[in-house]
């Protein structure tokens, strides 16, 4: 009999003990306030993680318990949906009312405009789509970002490199939600300030795996955002162009020489390959002088972690993907089959 009261004692203890816990993640999230409609504005930065996301939403006192946040939006498969912006919330959403709120733009504040910079873009291209989309000065912005140095004191990758003053390779692509009164600094900032939190996370830890400068990396990327079609193949082109600066070898790409002439062609002619600039890479050795775009992160990492492989060369299928060869030969076989009319 004891042992049965004893056995009850740990049921009903166990139970208990459930019982308030379970009662104390309901009411964690529960609204903050169910009876206050005071509007919050709320800004969630691009890039943000759901820790991140709890933590603003705590210390706007939107939210009980960061941790439980965290938990449930993981638990309802909505953490990965959380997106950037401004938002306008409240004390008296609970839990999943903020939940669906971020997740679906429903809060979003009609004094912003989404930006999408894209993988590849220019300067002129960010500065084209920026001017159009928010009606600022096309040549205010050009003006700032050729003298990204007045931003050294704010971006951490600007003071370690202070050889950088030209932004292109740094307006980092993604999708941005920005209030429509920002000023062409601000906009700048905003660009710059998601390519730095990138730099300290990955770009950095990463540096001592090669040679090359920080610059260098950027520059190299540049060019593999735009040789590169598919993700899958960017540490192997990466790594055709560093195997040819390891051996002297021009890295004659037609990527620099779409740049140098202003516009794309999928097949150059040997009149283009000739053009007379710093950017020909069919001409000059080593890298061009700068990025040739902003490259997007992948492109990056590519760079930095090639492909462990002694490729020299490679061709276009025509389909996005490419046959990689180690020797001329092999490549001007490879260039017969695909590059045929």
């Amino acid at each position: 009999m004891r042992k049965l009261f004893t056995v009850l004692g740990v049921v009903a203890a166990v139970l208990l003990i459930y019982y308030f816990a379970n009662s104390y993640v309901n009411d964690s999230l529960r609204a903050v306030n169910e009876n206050d409609d005071t509007e919050i504005n709320v800004e969630i930065p691009s890039g943000s993680t759901t820790k991140d996301v709890a933590k603003i939403l705590l210390d706007n006192d939107l939210i009980k318990n960061k941790r439980l946040f965290k938990y449930y939006a993981g638990k309802t498969g909505r953490d990965s949906m959380l997106k950037a912006g401004s938002y306008t919330l409240k004390k008296s959403m609970n839990t999943d009312e903020l939940l669906m709120a971020l997740t679906g733009g429903e809060g979003i504040s009609d004094n912003t405009a989404n930006i999408t910079i894209i993988e590849g873009m220019t300067m002129e291209d960010v500065a084209n789509l920026i001017s159009g989309q928010l009606g600022l000065s096309y040549d205010k912005l050009l003006k700032i970002m050729n003298n990204g140095q007045i931003f050294k004191e704010d971006f951490e990758f600007l003071n370690d490199n202070p050889e950088i003053n030209i932004l292109q390779g740094y307006l980092m692509p993604d999708t941005y939600n920005v209030y429509k009164d920002s000023s062409e600094e601000d906009i700048v900032k905003i660009l710059l300030k998601q390519f730095d939190s990138f730099y300290i996370k990955e770009i950095k830890p990463r540096m001592k795996k090669t040679k090359l400068s920080f610059p260098e990396v950027i520059n190299l990327a540049s060019i593999v955002e735009k040789e590169a079609k598919i993700d899958e193949e960017k540490n192997e082109v990466a790594a055709v162009f560093l195997n040819r600066l390891n051996i002297g070898m021009k890295l004659q790409s037609c990527a620099t020489v779409n740049y140098a002439r202003g516009e794309w062609k999928e097949r150059l002619t040997y009149d283009d390959i000739a053009i007379d600039s710093p950017y020909n890479t069919y001409l000059i050795e080593g890298l061009p002088p700068e990025p040739i775009n902003s490259p997007g992160m992948t492109s990056i990492i590519a760079a930095m972690e090639p492909a462990d492989v002694d490729y020299l060369f490679f061709v276009s299928k025509g389909d996005g993907s490419h046959y990689f060869s180690k020797s001329y030969d092999e490549h001007i076989k490879a260039a017969d089959e695909y590059l045929i009319d």
